[in-house]
């Protein structure tokens, strides 16, 4: 054990080691993953191949190293969370975001996933999770979108590594309680972005709410139907875009006068537009605006729980508009 530590505290052969863990390399793979002279590697694989920390296979007329045992990787992992646990629990949120972004947008993934891990392991709620790092990161994508500092191959790549990381936070949540009411979510016809939406979904479930995420671009008559279904007490739609305004507006009109026959839901609009026009949303018939996840948790649920007379109103960060 204490060899292998020797080993792992050198950085050239930590280095090595750490590329060990994704799979078998060759020397010239690990060159270009380490940047390391080619010289260099290939003297230490010999030397950790002479430890028993890595061994060698050969494939045809190439050699590739892998690591040696199960002990080995755990000792990895135990000292790059030692590492990392260093480095990431004096930083901010806002510093992890931007750390999380310029991972996400390179497609590196393990990064993403250390971030996201070491959060969950500090117990930080998912609310927080999802607001000030996973939707602050995916906000700092869409500024570099817009003024074209990446192009929307990295936008998307961004978009689906964050997507999975979710599923990651969900996975490591607390237990939910029993769903006692349904709470319908999704996108209006023409909004590809649901991130936002999703995020509110996982919420709301692990809330102890029953919550149909109905996704992107969803038609008004879908999201008729699904109401007409499922009775829900809450309908969440998000909005991104100005051209997709006039749809829900014609939405909000719909759902106002199924309302008059089918009393019982509250409307919310969340998404870039309602942080825009707030008031107009309301004025055409949702109960309340909301601008994230972060002010529906803790300002609009609770009110909406405990009974609160409707229409709620616009919300601006933790404000109440009135």
């Amino acid at each position: 054990m204490m060899s292998l530590l020797r080993e792992i505290a050198e950085p050239s052969k930590r280095q090595i080691l750490m590329e060990l863990r994704s799979g078998p390399r060759s020397v010239s793979e690990l060159v270009d993953a380490t940047s390391l002279k080619q010289p260099n590697v290939s003297n230490h694989l010999a030397k950790l191949r002479n430890r028993g920390l890595v061994k060698a296979s050969k494939i045809g007329r190439q050699v590739y190293y892998s690591l040696a045992t199960p002990e080995v990787e755990a000792a990895l992992i135990g000292f790059d969370r030692g590492e990392e646990e260093d480095s990431q629990s004096n930083a901010s949120l806002d510093d992890l975001s931007k750390q999380y972004a310029r991972a996400a947008i390179a497609g590196n993934e393990a990064a993403c996933t250390k971030i996201v891990d070491q959060l969950i392991r500090q117990s930080v709620p998912l609310v927080r999770i999802y607001q000030q790092v996973l939707a602050e990161a995916m906000r700092y994508v869409g500024k570099w979108y817009e003024v074209e500092a990446i192009d929307v191959g990295q936008e998307h790549l961004a978009s689906a590594i964050t997507e999975r990381m979710m599923a990651r936070v969900v996975h490591f949540a607390p237990p939910t309680r029993n769903a006692a009411k349904t709470a319908i979510v999704g996108c209006v016809a023409g909004n590809y972005h649901s991130l936002g939406a999703r995020m509110i979904s996982d919420f709301m479930r692990l809330a102890g709410w029953k919550t149909l995420f109905l996704g992107p671009n969803v038609p008004n008559e879908s999201f008729l139907s699904a109401i007409k279904e499922h009775h829900p007490s809450l309908i969440l739609i998000s909005v991104a875009f100005e051209g997709d305004v006039p749809t829900i507006l014609g939405l909000l009109a719909q759902l106002r006068e199924y309302h008059h026959e089918n009393p019982g839901y509250t409307i919310g609009v969340g998404g870039r537009m309602a942080e825009i026009i707030p008031e107009e949303f309301v004025r055409a018939g949702a109960d309340f605006t909301a601008p994230n996840l972060m002010v529906f948790s803790e300002e609009i649920l609770p009110r909406i729980e405990g009974g609160a007379n409707l229409p709620i109103g616009v919300f601006t960060n933790h404000k109440k508009v009135d």
